[in-house]
């Protein structure tokens, strides 16, 4: 079980690299295939820089102003292609069979999606917007919409103009917590109380590390998560 009481390593202050590092964390991304892939689908059309660019970057800043948007199915959709492209990467491990999924389910897909964003701007708590995408048992209730990328949907549901507190999570995450705070941390699946546990622990680590003289100043709780998945 992941002890969220579990105090704060010193090796995690030291790479604590700032909101700004943080907002711009950027990976290479193939727009040309998003825009094919979809397109294939029948999936509605992938808009703003992926839609008119090949291999390109894409940063957390970018996405985050997805989440920033009115609520509603295009830009849930959205908010969607862009979560799920940051988090794959220009190598999009498994894309292809995450929007073959996606395409059938898209009439029950949008009204998941929008009511997850909600509870997010609505300012619920972590396991509540989980919830809304994720059974009990720690599946998604969208097909090819797994934990570590419904979470990725609910950290940049948040927007950039707030504190997260939906923390992403995903292997590497869970992985490097085992030393300190999880020692048989699952690798694939988070039920929502787990997920809690670790949004806890992570603002918790965030708090700390705030008021290290070190440290100076206050510290996001996803500069812990970035920490956390770049540790060695």
């Amino acid at each position: 079980m992941l002890n969220e009481n579990a105090p704060l390593p010193q090796d995690i202050l030291a790479p604590l690299s700032g909101s700004e590092r943080v907002m711009n964390h950027s990976v290479s991304v193939d727009g040309s295939r998003w825009r094919r892939e979809i397109d294939a689908r029948g999936l509605p059309p992938i808009a703003g820089k992926l839609s008119s660019e090949d291999r390109t970057t894409l940063s957390r800043r970018e996405v985050f102003e997805f989440g920033t948007r009115e609520i509603s199915t295009d830009n849930a959709f959205q908010l969607l292609y862009y979560s799920l492209a940051w988090g794959l990467g220009l190598t999009g491990s498994w894309m292809t069979g995450r929007l073959d999924d996606l395409a059938t389910q898209r009439e029950s897909a949008p009204g998941l999606l929008t009511a997850a964003w909600g509870s997010v701007r609505e300012g619920q708590s972590p396991v509540s917007s989980y919830r809304v995408l994720m059974t009990e048992g720690g599946a998604g209730k969208i097909k090819g919409l797994g934990p570590a990328f419904a979470t990725k949907f609910l950290y940049f549901a948040e927007g950039s103009t707030n504190e997260p507190r939906h923390v992403i999570i995903d292997k590497v995450v869970s992985t490097n917590l085992r030393r300190d705070a999880w020692p048989e941390s699952p690798t694939a699946a988070w039920w929502p109380e787990t997920y809690e546990r670790y949004c806890n622990l992570l603002a918790r680590w965030a708090s700390e590390a705030s008021e290290r003289p070190e440290v100076n100043r206050t510290v996001r709780t996803d500069e812990i998560e970035l920490a956390l998945f770049k540790r060695k």
